[in-house]
């Protein structure tokens, strides 16, 4: 630590703890007392013990973080679901064109959700030199294990909107894969 990054408070904080400390140990010294051993002692365990709460605190905002990270990319899931689904069903296909910037910015939200996710596949053609169309494919099993998943950690009201997302998906892209949701025996 360069010394002149410090504060003139800092400096001065700094002399004090010397002063302080060259007193103490002369007084231990010339009484033979053990004050500034026991007075640093008391002072390392002060700091221990709240470096000790610090890192419960910082450990349990990570947990935190972790949770409402994990139930918010469920939720943009939730909402690409049912968006996409539906579109899906108008269309009968998830076509997109870039030259429409509100199609190019769906697109890009898409791919960041789901297709780096592994979630869909994405293929493009090439329509005419330098345009290009992409289609979407859904992986809606996968989808629905994600979003199954998140149900566990979910807060109720959240809980009934992932559970409404599994049904659409069970209902209109899973028909004839069998009963999976993970909610049916327990409601």
């Amino acid at each position: 630590m360069n010394a002149g990054s410090l504060s003139v408070w800092d400096r001065l904080e700094l002399r004090l703890i010397r002063l302080l400390t060259i007193g103490l140990a002369l007084i231990d010294r010339l009484f033979n007392v053990d004050w500034g051993g026991r007075l640093l002692e008391r002072q390392g365990n002060r700091w221990r013990a709240r470096l000790v709460q610090l890192q419960e605190e910082m450990d349990h905002l990570e947990a935190e973080h972790s949770r409402v990270q994990s139930q918010a990319e469920a939720l943009a899931l939730h909402a690409a679901t049912i968006y996409l689904g539906g579109r899906s069903l108008a269309h009968h296909e998830l076509r997109f064109d870039p030259a429409d910037p509100h199609e190019e910015e769906i697109l890009d939200a898409t791919v960041n959700l789901l297709v780096n996710s592994r979630l869909a596949a994405i293929e493009d053609r090439e329509v005419e030199p330098g345009h290009h169309i992409y289609y979407l494919e859904p992986d809606w099993a996968a989808i629905h294990d994600r979003l199954a998943e998140a149900i566990k950690t979910a807060e109720p009201e959240a809980r009934d909107m992932y559970c409404e997302g599994l049904t659409f998906i069970e209902e209109t892209f899973l028909v004839g894969e069998g009963d999976s949701s993970p909610l049916r025996g327990s409601e």
